[in-house]
């Protein structure tokens, strides 16, 4: 009887079992993330007999907040500034570490930064959208995206994830897109708008992605995002960690970037200074003179007053001016050193695993990543002075794709524009391209630019 009751018991087990099905993997879920706390303080420099991968200190009134590291932002740019920094604990050989995701400038105004899109992320895919719009999900699991300044609150894109069926494994891929066939159908409805259909299938589950995308005839740049949107999604956990910490990478040399303005800002300020020093010491010595020739023959023989500076923003010598035909003049020496370069030591590193290149960008010049476009795989604009759109930008490096691409650098002037062109591999070719005014930062960056 003993028996019997045993082997009931285990066979009701069995049954109850093999009644459990496998829970399902949600493609929404998030990666599993380490508890971020946020510091406040001032960082040091760092080093000590004990190996440990510190390189400074978090100090906050003379007190040791935290030893701190980074692969996400190079510390010794913010050395000696007051900052929040976002990160987690780790310990490493019996010694606590602060690792910095984020950091951010306490000692200026509207320190915040932000990227230029934002990133829908999930634990398997992510991909870009516009600040300007908004998304909210379903609970059928469906994402649907508004724009922020429509009080009707129109749902013009959505986006769903499905498994795959026995009739999309019997359709006929017309599309590639971001390295997933699919299938693309656009259709027009009664009120004149155009609807796009894309199904993209997964190279790593066994799902397809779909997106519904309604437009007017005349929304251009709404179209224009939707086609980035596509063009950068990837899927693959590791992908998506790398993306996500390019993410924070750009956020960091963002806020780098801001302690360059106001160097340059105090080295404008401080020459100021001298110039009206040096007009007051003369007013004060000589009078004031009607003349100009004559004020400037008094300057010249006033002692100059010297300022203790390094001079670190190199600019473009305006007064250059190259000669042309009315052919383009072609270079196809990459030796060629007709030009002055203002890479030196305060130039800003700049390094892109996604796009596995780096390049040098000379002090003084903001740059800006505009990803891909219907022709380009990546753009990014160079200027001047501070730019957020593509307007703003003064001249360009491209990464073009061709089954041709060029095996030699070459270098073209047509009227005021300058073309330089090189390989950057079997099916793709660097492009940089501007006014004859920006020729030097032009060739100082196609000499640092290096793939990996």
């Amino acid at each position: 009887m003993k028996q019997k009751l045993i082997f009931g018991v285990l066979f009701a087990a069995l049954v109850l079992s093999a009644c459990v099905f496998p829970e399902k993997n949600d493609p929404f879920s998030r990666l599993p993330e380490e508890a971020v706390e946020t510091l406040e303080g001032e960082i040091f420099p760092f080093s000590v007999s004990v190996s440990t991968r510190a390189t400074h200190r978090l100090e906050n009134e003379g007190k040791l907040v935290a030893y701190v590291a980074s692969d996400i932002a190079r510390l010794s740019d913010f050395e000696g500034r007051e900052v929040e920094i976002d990160g987690v604990r780790r310990t490493e050989k019996m010694r606590e570490i602060f690792w910095v995701e984020a950091i951010r400038l306490l000692d200026l105004e509207d320190s915040e930064e932000q990227l230029a899109d934002n990133r829908y992320t999930s634990n398997q895919f992510a991909f870009v959208y516009p600040p300007g719009w908004e998304h909210s999900t379903s609970p059928a699991g469906v994402v649907h995206f508004i724009d922020k300044t429509d009080t009707a609150r129109r749902v013009f894109l959505t986006f769903s994830v499905e498994d795959i069926e026995k009739e999309d494994k019997k359709s006929d891929p017309n599309v590639l897109i971001a390295s997933l066939a699919g299938v693309k159908k656009i259709t027009t409805d009664s009120l004149d708008r155009e609807r796009q259909e894309v199904a993209l299938f997964s190279n790593l589950y066994d799902h397809k992605y779909n997106f519904v995308f309604t437009s007017q005839f005349e929304e251009f740049e709404r179209k224009k995002s939707f086609f980035k949107l596509l063009n950068t999604f990837i899927e693959g956990e590791e992908n998506v960690r790398e993306i996500l910490e390019e993410d924070k990478k750009e956020l960091a040399e963002k806020e780098a970037q801001k302690i360059v303005v106001e160097d340059v800002v105090e080295e404008e300020e401080a020459e100021e200074e001298v110039v009206e020093e040096k007009k007051s010491l003369v007013d004060k010595l000589f009078g004031e003179k009607e003349e100009k020739d004559d004020i400037v023959e008094i300057a010249e023989e006033v002692e100059p007053v010297v300022v203790d500076k390094t001079p670190v923003v190199v600019t473009p010598v305006t007064e250059k001016k190259r000669v042309v035909n009315d052919q383009p003049t072609t270079i196809t020496r990459e030796g060629v050193s007709d030009f002055v370069n203002v890479i030196e030591e305060h130039a800003f590193p700049y390094e892109s695993t996604y796009y596995n290149f780096k390049m040098m960008v000379p002090w003084g010049y903001w740059f800006r990543n505009f990803g891909q476009s219907e022709t380009r795989i990546a753009r990014i604009g160079f200027s001047d002075k501070e730019f957020t759109e593509e307007s703003g930008s003064k001249f360009w490096l491209e990464i073009i794709g061709s089954e041709t691409p060029p095996t030699e650098f070459t270098e073209t002037i047509e009227d005021d524009q300058v073309v330089l062109e090189f390989s950057r591999g079997q099916k793709s070719y660097f492009r940089i391209s501007g006014p004859v005014l920006f020729r030097d930062a032009m060739r100082s960056i196609h000499a640092t630019v290096e793939n990996f």
